[in-house]
């Protein structure tokens, strides 16, 4: 019998471990996670504005384990050795035949142990719970949001549908280091977007940083100071540390560069954020679609492998991207067509309820939906 490690539970480790269940071999996949539960990510800030209840965006791994039929280890993996494909832990050290390292990504803070410390970080169900807790207080009258990517671009539109539902009048600030907004994306997209945030009275600061976080006040670069002040801190991301101290090439996020086969050692493997796979001259960028099918075939070339079959080469198809908008004003651009205001919207919407796990959670989803779409009442958690 082979036995396959991966490590992390989010979109594409549980993809691989879906693909290697339908399989019909002898296999024991143990899956380790530090978490118990599959944070629906895409829809994290939503869960912000259109207050869609958090147990709609969590999903139990040990369900998950039983359904799909892998053994589930609530452990954090803290190295691996990879000649001997072992995998170590703060309890023991596993063995295996593959390895599939699916463990994601985390807030990188830089280095910067204050902000860390004071600011509110948006890569979890527990993050969220955190930044509404801190909302139900109200003792905050400016929202910095450092980071102006898709994450940041989704938190300030949702922190505005959630004040304008309670008729607070409160001041968002987009921090960005970059010249403008959502980086590599099209310009038309960045135009869109900006206009939309500052229809919505959101301000934007390009060249521009967060230098620090003091008490309840945040210090940006020119010397600008905001005071009672909530920092979401989403600038960007880094791998696990263990992937850090591996032996293999990676990018400066710290992404084990992979093959076209998605190997990166013999028999070992790196999907989802962190992975990264070129194609075309250009990396695939950071998105649950390309997790979802970096995972399944992998899992796919697994089984070929114990087959004694040559390995599939991955060719990923990119149906497009959306940037969510909380006054349902998004944009993006789908299977090669531009989509803005509510049809965007909708479209985001109809591929999370797709995506979602569980009857509950995808009724969840669609609840949060029609709450949204009347953006300017009052509104209570969905679930």
């Amino acid at each position: 019998m082979k036995n396959v490690i991966i490590i992390g539970g989010g979109f594409a480790g549980l993809s691989c471990a879906g693909r290697l269940a339908k399989s019909g071999l002898a296999l024991e996949v143990s899956l380790f996670d530090k978490r118990e539960h599959f944070d629906f990510l895409p829809l994290l800030p939503d869960a912000i504005g259109r207050q869609i209840g958090l147990e709609c965006l969590k999903y139990n791994i040990s369900d998950l384990s039983r359904k799909l039929k892998f053994k589930f280890i609530n452990e954090e993996i803290t190295s691996l050795d990879l000649d001997s494909k072992q995998a170590a832990t703060a309890a023991s050290t596993y063995t295996c035949d593959y390895l599939v390292v699916a463990s994601g990504s985390q807030t990188n803070f830089f280095g910067q142990s204050d902000i860390q410390n004071r600011s509110y970080a948006l890569n979890s169900a527990d993050d969220i719970k955190k930044i509404q807790d801190a909302l139900a207080e109200d003792r905050f009258e400016n929202f910095v949001i450092c980071g102006g990517g898709y994450t940041g671009v989704e938190a300030a539109t949702n922190l505005w549908l959630y004040f304008k539902k309670k008729g607070l009048a409160k001041k968002i600030i987009i921090v960005e280091r970059s010249p403008g907004i959502l980086g590599p994306l099209p310009e038309w997209m960045k135009l869109y977007t900006q206009d939309n945030l500052k229809g919505m009275g959101i301000d934007i600061l390009v060249n521009s940083s967060v230098e620090g976080i003091e008490e309840d006040r945040a210090v940006v670069s020119g010397g600008r100071v905001f005071t009672n002040t909530m920092v979401i801190w989403v600038p960007g991301v880094k791998t696990a540390d263990f992937i850090q101290k591996l032996p293999v090439e990676k990018n400066p996020q710290g992404r084990i560069i992979v093959n076209e086969y998605l190997g990166f050692k013999p028999d070992c493997f790196s999907v989802g954020d962190t992975a990264y796979f070129g194609a075309k001259n250009n990396s695939l960028r950071m998105a649950v679609q390309f997790s979802i099918a970096e995972g399944d075939h992998t899992g796919v070339n697994v089984i070929r492998s114990i087959k004694n079959l040559p390995l599939k080469k991955f060719r990923p198809r990119d149906l497009g991207y959306i940037i969510p908008m909380a006054n349902n004003r998004s944009c993006g651009i789908v299977f090669g067509l531009k989509v803005k205001g509510l049809l965007a919207t909708l479209l985001h919407f109809i591929m999370c309820v797709y995506r979602s796990m569980g009857l509950r959670n995808k009724m969840g989803v669609m609840g949060g939906l029609i709450k949204g779409l009347a953006k300017g009442k009052q509104g209570g958690a969905v679930c």
